[in-house]
């Protein structure tokens, strides 16, 4: 820590002496001292201070505006907030008597958004002067009003009318605010003598475009002028919101180009900035749209946690496997239906992982176009060639299986799932005779493999996460709904959800748009699922053959459930409706075994 700023404060009252010194304590780049006094006190103690080596000076309310007046270094005033008032009305929320808020617009103002938000009803008067006190006063006594609401320069007044003032104090969030906005301007000052050295560091840096940045997006200093410098800078600025994106190399795409990025954090004034060196890297034109995707840190965290997945209890249930995979870095594979979460949790791998300041590129098989698939196999510059990064390859059962082979052999042969952290999703169908795509990447990797159950067996999950979603929707769509009628929710609840997550998450935001009460309703739910079983397509209807006895599709189909459920005959019963003996009797008629 270097040179320390210093703040005089003049506290009207003891009791915010006390709460300034205290917030002060929690800044180790100020030294605060606080004395108390009010409106002239405050102002003779503020002149006797203010030379003794102070930066800026800190008060509140009448006595801040009087100390400006004759101030020679800056003056904040701490100014009354929501969560001040709030606490002083709570304060007298139980007195029997009458009361008021009387004051000027900064205590009145935020009073009545209190009073409309709770459905208080509260007597409010507002002044603009100290003459307008006086009378204000008296009516309100006459009135049967005996406590009163206020600040430091009404509180005297009351006193003298012979009414109870109850003084609304300053929190320690507006104190905060005071603090950290006379930090900045401290800062501000100090910024030029610190460029000189900054700059000198980054011209040490040679052979690429170099950008250094504050936090606030503010460049102190570039070498990149190329036309596309405000895309640039504004992508650079994104990465700032992260510290995970500014301490090693990461690919980033910028206007469909990919850019090698590294990061190196500097001091600037005590304040963390960053400087960034830019080297453009060759790409398939139009990759990005084509099932390959460069992500950092925080994109990857941006994504998992504004999904539907991270609001379940699935998602906390899978915390402590993913602390034990992520042990080592060995391939993953994961199993699932479609919209079961896989993407998701290949995500969290990433971000709980020891790999989290690499990139995370992900590959996804179901939408790869020839050119993109070649770049993936035979390009020098593919991910596939590089080291440290995170590689989510899904969609697996897309490929056809000559590419399947050619991309284990490819992961296999050139050890790139050493140099990197594999991660594979495959998922399961109920195709008939054909073979299990995932089985031959699971041995020969080897991988590490994680199933995830699809919504139906979760029907707990349904209600606690689409209650965490209805509050994200409301804010995204201005509204206040607070849940399901009883019959709405047994219905969603009875579905099932044969597209998983991604398809409740559609359909609830159907719902949230569609109504417009307290609760959704039975009807709105009904009707959103009509549609989606008229609209919906199972993904196995082209693969599985209609044509043959029905115990033998009952037994395919038993099979391929006791697959999905790892062998355990007690689940997949479960999951079908029948009784263990029941699958035991279609398992032996083949003389199946798991």
């Amino acid at each position: 820590m270097g040179t320390k700023y210093r703040i005089l404060g003049i506290a009207p009252y003891e009791n915010l002496r006390n709460a300034m010194v205290a917030e002060a304590a929690k800044y180790e780049e100020i030294e605060m001292v606080v004395y108390t006094g009010n409106l002239e006190d405050g102002v003779q103690l503020a002149l006797q201070h203010m030379d003794e080596g102070f930066d800026i000076l800190i008060s509140r309310g009448g006595t801040a505006e009087l100390i400006r007046r004759v101030a020679t270094i800056p003056v904040i005033e701490i100014t009354l907030n929501i969560n001040d008032i709030l606490r002083a009305i709570l304060l007298v929320g139980n007195l029997t008597e009458a009361y008021a808020v009387v004051g000027y617009p900064t205590v009145t103002q935020p009073a009545r958004v209190l009073c409309e938000m709770m459905n208080y009803r509260m007597n409010i008067v507002t002044i603009h002067s100290p003459e307008e006190l006086g009378p204000v006063l008296r009516e309100l006594k006459a009135g049967g009003c005996n406590f009163i609401l206020c600040d430091v320069i009404t509180e005297m007044m009351a006193r003298e009318a012979g009414m109870e003032p109850i003084l609304i104090l300053s929190g320690p969030e507006s104190i905060d605010i005071a603090i950290e906005y006379s930090v900045n301007m401290c800062r501000a000052v100090a910024e030029t003598k610190a460029r000189s050295r900054l700059f000198t560091k980054a011209l040490d840096m040679q052979g690429m475009k170099t950008v250094i940045m504050k936090r606030d997006g503010t460049i102190l200093f570039s070498t990149y002028n190329e036309k596309n410098i405000t895309a640039v800078t504004g992508h650079l600025k994104k990465l700032m919101e992260s510290p995970h994106s500014m301490s090693a190399k990461a690919f980033h795409m910028i206007e469909n180009d990919l850019y090698s990025i590294t990061a190196e954090e500097a001091g600037f004034l005590d304040e963390p900035c960053c400087i960034f060196c830019l080297e453009q890297n060759p790409f398939p034109v139009g990759g990005s749209k084509h099932g390959i995707r460069f992500s950092n840190y925080s994109q990857v965290s941006v994504m998992y946690s504004s999904s539907f997945y991270s609001l379940t209890s699935s998602a906390r249930l899978m915390e402590e496997k993913i602390r034990l995979i992520n042990q080592n870095t060995l391939p993953v594979m994961i199993l699932g239906e479609r919209g079961s979460g896989k993407n998701q949790l290949a995500a969290k791998l990433y971000l709980e992982s020891s790999m989290q300041k690499y990139p995370y590129i992900t590959i996804d098989c179901q939408i790869l176009n020839e050119r993109t698939w070649n770049y993936v196999i035979s390009n020098y510059n593919s991910p596939l060639n590089d080291k440290n990064n995170t590689i989510f390859i899904s969609n697996i059962q897309a490929l056809s299986k000559n590419q399947q082979e050619r991309l284990l052999s490819f992961l296999v042969d050139t050890g790139a799932h050493k140099r990197n952290r594999i991660i594979l999703s495959c998922s399961q169908t109920l195709e008939r005779d054909s073979p299990d795509p995932s089985r031959s990447f699971i041995d020969y990797l080897p991988c590490t493999t994680i199933y995830m159950p699809p919504l139906r067996e979760l029907t707990d999950d349904i209600q606690s996460s689409s209650n965490l979603y209805l509050n994200a929707m409301n804010v995204e769509m201005s509204k206040q709904i607070v849940g399901f009628t009883p019959e709405a929710l047994s219905l969603l609840m009875s579905y099932q959800w044969p597209d998983n997550f991604m398809q409740l998450k559609r359909v609830l935001a159907e719902l949230v748009m569609l109504t417009s009460t307290a609760y959704i309703q039975r009807d709105t739910v009904y009707e959103a699922i009509e549609k989606e079983k008229r609209q919906y397509v199972p993904t196995t209807a082209d693969f599985f053959d209609y044509n043959r006895p029905l115990n033998e599709m009952t037994r395919e189909i038993v099979k391929v459930v006791l697959s999905q459920c790892g062998g355990n005959q007690t689940l997949a019963a479960k999951r079908l409706g029948i009784g263990r003996t029941t699958l035991w009797r279609y398992l032996n008629e083949e003389k199946y075994t798991p």
